[in-house]
């Protein structure tokens, strides 16, 4: 694949500022400042990345540079989740088309490259827990729930 041009800008966001880097096929990394966020688009393929328009942002990843098969899948259905909608891994993985999958579910959601854009944060554990959150840890995942006027009865 030949490198591509990407554009980068930081974002408000209902969880905080956050560097957001995008080509014409959709979002292909975040970061936390310009450098992650660039870094990520680099590491995605992207050859350059330069300033973006924040009102440019599209809503979509790229799903061409987004893995197929069962993680695809689960990626897919965590990112259709509404803002204070939660669901546990198992109810993740039944979206996902193997309702036997939830531990899968729950890995697919640890190497989530789109963290905010794909929503992870909004996958619990089935018994109330929180389980990780691979983008800032349980203190994260619990203040962007609650953010979103959500949390789990043992989170």
């Amino acid at each position: 694949m030949s490198a591509w041009e990407a554009q980068v800008a930081r974002v408000d966001t209902e969880h905080g500022d956050r560097w957001v880097a995008w080509r014409d096929g959709g979002v292909v990394a975040v970061g936390r400042t310009r450098a992650e966020a660039a870094r990520r688009a680099r590491a995605a393929g992207a050859g350059r990345v330069v300033a973006g328009d924040p009102g440019r942002v599209p809503a979509q990843p790229d799903w061409t540079l987004l893995p197929g098969g069962f993680r695809g899948r689960a990626l897919r259905a965590c990112h259709g989740l509404a803002f204070g909608e939660v669901i546990t891994y198992a109810e993740l993985a039944r979206r996902a088309g193997s309702p036997r999958a939830a531990r899968a579910a729950g890995s697919a959601m640890a190497a989530n490259p789109l963290p905010v854009v794909i929503p992870c944060h909004r996958v619990v554990r089935s018994d109330g827990g929180l389980g990780g959150y691979s983008a800032g840890g349980t203190a994260a995942k619990r203040r962007m729930l609650r953010t979103e006027g959500v949390l789990p009865p043992r989170g």
